[in-house]
């Protein structure tokens, strides 16, 4: 046999492992990428739904500011000075919980709305984004979800309260 004719084989097969090897390093960071956004996104829909339902049970709480309409305001505005707790009629505790609810989504970085339910019928849904998707403006509620269908690239949730 004659051995000089596999001279540097040996490192080609090296180099062709070392690619291969790199290839599959560069899928698995991409993968984990991809995890920890996702983990982030759900991390944002779950403080989204801790507020949502939070403001549903004191909604649920004031049947009376419900029924004279106190909790259907659209965008929530945040409030310019801090917000007071105090007992009152319906409409004053429904203001409170409005104005409690809005500082909570900001301190979180995200805006609430509470408007008609994409369904249909006559109950209203409270809305929370975040990042980019903005529940204020001309688009309202329809930079989130329109025709029932949440639209691609929103980053939001619905919730049905009453």
């Amino acid at each position: 046999m004659n051995y000089n004719k596999q001279k540097g084989v040996g490192l080609v097969e090296v180099l062709v492992a070392l690619l291969l090897l790199a290839i599959a390093v560069l899928g698995f960071a991409a993968l984990q990428l991809k995890a920890v956004d996702a983990s982030l996104e759900a991390s944002k829909q779950v403080i989204g739904l801790t507020i949502a339902r939070d403001l549903a049970e004191r909604m649920r709480a004031n049947p009376q500011a419900v029924r004279d309409g106190n909790y259907n305001v659209g965008a929530l505005t945040i409030p310019t000075e801090d917000v007071a707790t105090t007992a009152g009629d319906a409409a004053s505790i429904a203001e409170q919980d409005l104005n409690n609810a809005a500082v909570q989504a900001k301190n979180n970085g995200m805006n609430l709305s509470i408007a008609d339910c994409p369904t249909g019928n006559t109950r209203q849904c409270i809305y929370v984004a975040w990042e980019e998707t903005t529940l204020a403006g001309s688009q309202g509620v329809e930079s989130c979800i329109k025709d029932g269908v949440y639209i691609k690239g929103s980053h939001c949730l619905f919730l049905e309260a009453y």
